[in-house]
């Protein structure tokens, strides 16, 4: 089944941006693989275990009397949450942030399985939701001669966002239509189909750009749709599927696409490393290791941040320092599998100038 993902670039960048002045916030994670916590009593159990933990370490911590206090309270009103089951239907993960200092109490179910965890310190640790990333930004147009519908998503999940039909002729003619005339007849209003459906995608991609294009269609209008489609649109189309433009559910569509889509960010990522290594190989826009990436955050000159997953990254507070910075400037966060990283700490960028 699709997997919801309620994470927004505008809940990313304000979760970023905010810092508790005295107050800590908690950031929860809760993972939720099916495989593994398939049950609601298996889910309330790690849900118990992870709040008791954090009490004791609560406990343990050196703070003054109100701020313990504070995260006392805080934690209860999350293990409240978790205790009335709101694990969301679709989800294989979930994460909830808390401190009422900030009148912040946010939870957000995830397409994917997290490692659980919960900590407090004085912002939101949003790597993770950073690394998953917000859905939306793909497009899959699913198109025949009187028929589109729009699927908004990721690898992850597709949604259908909009669905349309055009007045097309049926294909016999009647009454004292001649064939020829009938067919014209037909044929223009195949092709206006086709002019609304790349007048929707663009406004589409005008209004929340998507990083790639999918179209299923019948051989026969492929390429006519693909020379309507406006320049800013045809340079994301990734490629064409297969299947049943009317009847296929949201998940038939997922599993068609969702290989193409996971390839097509591999491809991506590989590109970004492939700048970076140009990039730094000529003394150009790019930066290695933790104080010159630091350094262009700060400068709000990054425009892809790119880290070693799982290797040499740096310290968890100063990673989430750096992607904390990157999102709040709207920079790409990209952790990676590259021994190009190694050598340079684990962290580097891409900049914008």
């Amino acid at each position: 089944m699709t997997r919801r993902n309620e994470i927004t670039k505008e809940t990313l960048q304000r979760l970023a941006g905010l810092r508790a002045d005295g107050p800590l916030v908690l950031s929860v994670y809760v993972d939720l693989d099916p495989e593994r916590f398939a049950t609601a009593a298996a889910r309330q159990t790690q849900a118990s275990s992870l709040i008791d933990s954090a009490r004791r370490r609560i406990e343990a911590a050196e703070l003054s009397h109100a701020h313990r206090e504070a995260l006392r309270a805080d934690l209860d009103r999350v293990a409240e949450h978790l205790r009335a089951g709101r694990f969301p239907a679709g989800a294989a993960g979930l994460a909830v942030f808390c401190c009422s200092s900030l009148d912040l109490f946010e939870s957000l179910a995830l397409p994917a399985s997290v490692e659980s965890s919960i900590s407090f310190e004085e912002s939101p640790q949003v790597g993770t939701l950073a690394e998953i990333g917000p859905p939306g930004r793909w497009c899959v147009a699913l198109v025949n001669r009187r028929v589109t519908r729009i699927l908004r998503g990721s690898e992850s999940n597709l949604v259908q966002v909009a669905e349309f039909g055009d007045n097309v002729h049926g294909q016999h003619a009647q009454g004292g239509w001649s064939q020829a005339r009938y067919q014209r007849s037909v044929q223009h209003d195949v092709e206006e189909h086709l002019r609304h459906t790349a007048e929707v995608l663009l406004s589409q991609q005008r209004r929340r750009p998507f990083a790639g294009l999918l179209i299923a269609a019948p051989q026969e209008l492929r390429q006519r749709l693909q020379g309507l489609l406006h320049p800013y649109v045809r340079e994301r189309l990734a490629g064409f599927l297969d299947g049943d433009v009317e009847n296929a559910s949201e998940e038939q569509v997922w599993r068609s696409a969702r290989e193409v889509i996971a390839r097509h960010d591999e491809q991506r990522v590989a590109g970004n490393v492939e700048r970076l290594r140009t990039e730094l190989g000529r003394g150009g826009r790019a930066a290695a290791g933790v104080e010159d990436v630091l350094r262009a955050l700060e400068e709000r000159r990054v425009e892809v941040l790119l880290y070693e997953r799982n290797g040499q990254s740096p310290g968890s507070d100063v990673l989430e320092q750096a992607v904390q910075a990157a999102v709040a400037q709207d920079a790409e966060v990209q952790p990676v599998d590259s021994p190009d990283l190694g050598p340079l700490g684990g962290i580097a960028a891409v900049l914008r100038f």
